[in-house]
């Protein structure tokens, strides 16, 4: 639990510095939160409402089939969502056949194909 706990603060404090550093989004500040276009806003609800209902690999499958590395609003909705995921009590991410570590794997994988998994694995400390 102790070691679960840790894990969740990491992540949550590396998504925190990734919005800030990257896409100069405050977390206090919601408003800062939308995207580009409402295309994009439409997909991430879809990932979030996937994850919701338990279907967290088949969220995680779209977002990567979404990410081109190219455009950095696929790589905020990657950020977002993995911090989303990660609010997720263990027995819930374990019922939908997920886990905490699969969510730093995820960040980290979305991090790399924008270039960004130095900075990534120095916050998550891998």
């Amino acid at each position: 639990m102790v070691k679960e706990d840790y894990i969740m603060r990491i992540i949550h404090e590396a998504v925190r510095m990734l919005l800030k550093l990257i896409f100069g989004i405050d977390e206090a500040k919601q408003e800062e939160f939308a995207f580009a276009s409402a295309d994009t806003e439409s997909k991430y609800q879809k990932l979030k409402r996937l994850a919701e209902e338990g279907n967290i690999n088949e969220a995680e499958n779209s977002l990567f089939d979404w990410m081109d590395g190219q455009n950095r609003d696929f790589f905020q909705m990657a950020v977002l969502f993995y911090d989303h995921i990660n609010t997720f009590e263990e027995e819930r991410l374990e019922e939908a056949g997920y886990s905490r570590e699969e969510i730093t794997e995820g960040l980290l994988a979305a991090a790399k194909l924008y270039g960004y998994d130095g900075m990534v694995g120095a916050l998550l400390e891998q």
